[in-house]
């Protein structure tokens, strides 16, 4: 048998194990095997008579489910992975009931239902994903070469997730989280979590409308954000968060853009999943971006892709002239 053809016998495989991994899944799911893991370690045995299966059978579901690390075994008792624990508390499901339409949305040429606000929510909660990225970020902004303070502005602030990490390389670092009163909430908690007390402040609103400072802030960011608003409107709302910015300070713009090879499918799913749920929604274009910023009179921002799990995001900076 030739490379060629052994390459399509491993590439068959992987993908048929995929789809029996996902099929084991979704079963232990329904069958509340999960579940019956939760409180600690058990035998098959034990998992059967809590779900009312045949023990045997549950015996070979729970290896494969071990194969794929989802479960963890330990002679004759199966225990929930580390990350099986992440997944039952944020995604049990593994997105299968936000793609539970897909048939009919690839069939129809009609808008999908308008479901922005769900969307949102949902993947505030995920943001917890991307802290290897927020983390990675902190690199590319130089703040060793910054002289004042950081004055943070983050719109749309969702988690915290990405200016959190940025304001904890400045002992005197403030921020100012605009969003809606839920994750306003939540990023409230994680500041003061991380010994942030005292050092935020925070607007609630819509970005669009909210009442905003006028030129205070040296760094503002905007993360996750623009995806979900309609191209034209891109220069009105960077517009309102220019105008709260000091003369030299710095707009950083995180998104999901194309590039990273690794991150392909990622992306497209991420695509996939925004398509249903918010009409007219797209990924990020970086070129438009960099001429919208560029039309807004900044400096010419500069563009890198963030290498970090789940490699998918890209920032684009820029400087606000005086």
């Amino acid at each position: 048998m030739s490379d060629a053809q052994l390459n399509t016998l491993r590439l068959y495989t992987n993908l048929s194990n995929a789809a029996a991994g996902i099929d084991a899944f979704q079963s232990a799911r329904r069958l509340g095997i999960f579940d019956a893991l939760k409180n600690g370690q058990q035998t098959a045995i034990q998992v059967a008579e809590a779900c009312n299966l045949n023990s045997k059978r549950t015996e070979t579901l729970l290896d494969i489910l071990c194969g794929l690390l989802i479960l963890e075994r330990y002679q004759n008792d199966y225990a929930l992975s580390q990350m099986m624990h992440l997944l039952t508390a944020h995604d049990d499901d593994l997105g299968q009931t936000n793609r539970a339409n897909i048939d009919a949305f690839m069939q129809s040429k009609q808008p999908c239902e308008n479901r922005t606000a769900a969307y949102r929510n949902r993947v505030s909660t995920a943001q917890w994903q991307a802290t290897p990225a927020a983390m990675a970020l902190v690199k590319y902004l130089s703040l060793s070469e910054q002289i004042e303070p950081l004055n943070i502005l983050d719109v749309g602030c969702g988690t915290g997730v990405w200016s959190l990490p940025i304001a904890r390389q400045d002992p005197e670092a403030r921020i100012t989280f605009v969003d809606y009163q839920k994750p306003v909430d939540v990023a409230c908690r994680t500041a003061k979590d991380i010994g942030m007390e005292g050092r935020f402040a925070t607007i609630i609103g819509d970005p669009f409308t909210a009442d905003l400072p006028k030129s205070q802030y040296n760094l503002a960011v905007v993360a996750n954000l623009l995806h979900l608003i309609p191209i034209d409107q891109w220069k009105s709302l960077l517009g309102r968060i220019i105008g709260t910015m000091s003369p030299q300070g710095r707009l950083l713009i995180v998104d999901v853009f194309p590039g990273q090879e690794s991150g392909n499918i990622t992306r497209a799913t991420f695509q996939l999943d925004l398509s249903m749920h918010v009409p007219g929604a797209a990924l990020c274009d970086p070129l438009t971006l960099q001429q919208t910023l560029l039309d807004l009179g900044t400096q010419k921002p500069q563009y890198a892709h963030i290498d970090a799990a789940p490699n998918i995001y890209g920032m684009l900076l820029a400087t606000v002239n005086a």
